[in-house]
């Protein structure tokens, strides 16, 4: 008896490492998630064409990914900061939508890939306890892949052929069963997602198509 219940001990020990979480620590916590959701949604996507205008398309583009660097990086560490103390804040500890955000900064730190490596196996606990969505973590395996020049199982990470049509970036480790894994990780079909990626990029760069002759989305059928 003395052996288990030394053994107990133990293992409440083990498994009480990470502080537990207040009321009031959530709702700092959810400041700070909107916080970094907010911050890096706002330099996800390209500069707006007042930007462009204001400091020409070039220095435009400088400018704004020293901005989106330095910001992901400021995100990593108050992910970092949360997780030493919290562990990985899953659906029970902060809510789905704000577990997402998160995730969100993981997903964006290419520059520190054994950094998301550390959170993958992470991740795949949390998805074992249905405490994280399987999409997320399908979508951060896929960037781990690609990130150590890898081929991807689910395709989320996307490049795009000489005809402006997406394409999985490095390509895919089983093109066969592709439709069945993602529907099981909780993604849109392949075809859907290619096309919408694809008919998003024609339109974000229409005028460089139309001048190789490509008038309109090359869409999968």
């Amino acid at each position: 008896m003395k052996y288990i219940t030394t053994f107990s001990i133990l293992f409440l020990i083990g498994c009480t490492t990470k502080q537990k979480i207040t009321n009031i620590e959530r709702e700092k916590i959810i400041a700070e998630l909107d916080y970094i959701k907010n911050i890096d949604q706002e330099y996800a996507g390209i500069p707006s064409e007042s930007f462009k205008m204001k400091y020409g398309k070039e220095k435009a583009w400088k400018i704004y990914e020293f901005k989106r660097d330095s910001i992901g990086n400021d995100n990593q560490k108050r992910i970092k900061a949360l997780f030493a103390k919290y562990g990985y804040l899953g659906f029970k500890e902060v809510g789905k939508e704000n577990s997402s955000k998160f995730w969100l900064p993981i997903q964006h730190a290419d520059n520190e890939v054994e950094f998301q490596k550390k959170m993958l196996k992470e991740l795949k606990k949390q998805i074992k306890y249905n405490n994280a969505f399987k999409s997320e973590y399908a979508m951060l395996e896929d960037r781990v892949a690609i990130n150590s020049n890898q081929k991807q199982r689910f395709g989320s990470q996307v490049s795009y052929n000489e005809n402006g049509q997406a394409i999985p970036r490095n390509g895919l480790i089983d093109s066969i069963n592709i439709e069945k894994l993602r529907a099981e990780y909780g993604l849109p079909p392949f075809k859907e997602y290619y096309n919408n990626m694809t008919q998003m990029h024609f339109e974000m760069n229409k005028e460089i198509l139309l001048k190789k002759g490509i008038t309109a989305p090359q869409l999968y059928k």
